[in-house]
């Protein structure tokens, strides 16, 4: 049973809801400065799963195709549509200007969703029977929850579901794949999606804005690659 990922989602619903629930009284001077600590931390981890990489040529050209399929499949601009939808027709409230909103919505989303932390920990989880990842990370998710619903409402629940969607699809996929994922090609995988995890913190601490969902195909083609690699080199 994926227990791990229960708590995960578990811990930003949690915090979705108190966030959201409470948000009138957390004053507004905090929401900046707590957003740009959890970019910053999301940078940090992005930077301590990369380092793990065993082909830097295997995840940079997995990079490059993912994110030029991501770019052509215009993932961003259709997955911001998708949630749109989804909000209007439950009649949550945006305020502010809406594609501000909804860009920053789309990288909460990816933040939640398919950070190379959850993405690992799940499959982690499914491999080894550890959690530990997972609920580390469920104790920041519940934080990250409730400062990100204080900006994006009550409609930031809304990602609990691709989240455990998502995070259930690789836990059992990474009990499918794991007699043939070497230890190599896990290291990159692994590194892969700490490189998406530090743009997206970047985009989170209004560094710079990265349309960083178009990155995500990188996740899939690092398997096909680094085997490649491994297999040339």
């Amino acid at each position: 049973m994926p227990v791990g990922v229960y708590l995960d989602c578990g811990a930003v619903l949690i915090g979705g809801l108190l966030g959201a629930g409470l948000k009138n009284k957390i004053p507004k001077r905090l929401h900046h400065p707590l957003t740009v600590v959890f970019g910053i931390s999301a940078v940090l981890i992005g930077v301590v799963s990369f380092i793990k990489l065993h082909s830097m040529p295997a995840v940079i050209l997995a990079m490059i195709l993912g994110t030029l399929i991501g770019e052509l499949a215009n993932l961003d601009t259709r997955l911001k549509k998708l949630f749109k939808s989804v909000i209007d027709r439950l009649y949550l409230k945006i305020e502010g200007d809406v594609e501000n909103y909804m860009n920053f919505y789309i990288i909460v989303a990816a933040t939640f969703c398919a950070s190379g932390t959850n993405i690992f920990g799940a499959m982690n989880e499914a491999m080894t029977g550890d959690m530990t990842i997972l609920l580390s990370k469920a104790v920041m998710d519940i934080f990250a929850g409730a400062i990100f619903a204080c900006i994006l409402g009550y409609a930031m629940n809304l990602i609990v579901v691709p989240q455990f969607v998502i995070l259930c699809a690789f836990f059992y996929l990474g009990k499918l794949i794991m007699p043939y994922i070497s230890e190599t090609t896990l290291r990159d995988f692994t590194a892969t999606g700490g490189l998406i995890t530090f743009v997206i913190g970047l985009s989170i601490a209004d560094v710079k804005h990265f349309r960083a969902v178009n990155m995500l195909p990188s996740l899939a083609l690092i398997f096909p690659i680094s085997w490649m690699f491994s297999k040339i080199f």
